[in-house]
């Protein structure tokens, strides 16, 4: 059915009502935390980008600093080994001195004890350590307790100790074998051009 409107007056057009205005509100909260969190995170790249930068500049320094050290390191190893190398030529030279000057010097001093007694006699000789070892013969354990008493009273032996003596009856003659060591002072070394002392008396060997 068709319906005319006879009075000619224009009837009002229905209005569309619009989204409620706590929508809106919601939606603006909404996009102004969006930009707060976006400005925040942008804030938060740029302070650790900048912690990251100078952390590996320290890391840049502290290898640059490394390397140094390792190169001081290294020259000094280079001259504790040329320290020691002098050091080793150093004790060849005086072990070779000590060598050339000693055995004589020895000699001498036991030459000049052992001259002192009549019935003592020196069998060997030998250097043990940083002793010496004197093995021997004598016709009374005085003449003993004499050398021992003699060799402590000269500047070249010190510490002489008895190790061991005994009788000994072989070719029908009553006698002592003793053993003993001490410590050897070398003489001071002659400056160079210095002539060295001559040897002394030679040391009486009883026969074997």
């Amino acid at each position: 059915m068709i319906k005319i409107n006879l009075l000619g007056v224009v009837r009002p057009v229905a209005k569309v009502a619009g989204p409620p205005p706590t929508v809106m509100r919601q939606a603006l909260i909404f996009g102004v935390s969006v930009l707060v969190a976006f400005g925040i995170v942008g804030f938060m790249y740029r302070y650790w980008t900048s912690q990251i930068e100078d952390l590996n500049k320290k890391i840049a320094k502290e290898k640059i600093e490394a390397d140094r050290l390792a190169g001081i390191r290294a020259e000094n190893q280079r001259y504790i080994q040329q320290r020691q190398q002098l050091e080793m030529r150093i004790n060849t030279i005086q072990k070779l001195q000590e060598s050339r000057v000693g055995p004589a010097d020895l000699l001498a001093a036991l030459g000049n004890t052992v001259n002192r007694s009549n019935d003592l006699y020196l069998l060997a000789v030998s250097p043990e350590g940083g002793r010496i070892a004197i093995r021997g013969l004598a016709n009374s354990v005085e003449s003993i307790a004499n050398f021992i008493a003699n060799l402590k009273q000269t500047e070249r032996f010190e510490d002489v100790q008895l190790r061991q003596y005994f009788q000994d009856d072989r070719q029908n003659q009553l006698s002592f074998r003793f053993n003993l060591d001490c410590v050897y002072k070398l003489p001071p070394t002659p400056s160079a051009g210095a002539p060295l002392a001559a040897p002394g008396t030679p040391v009486r060997r009883a026969a074997m």
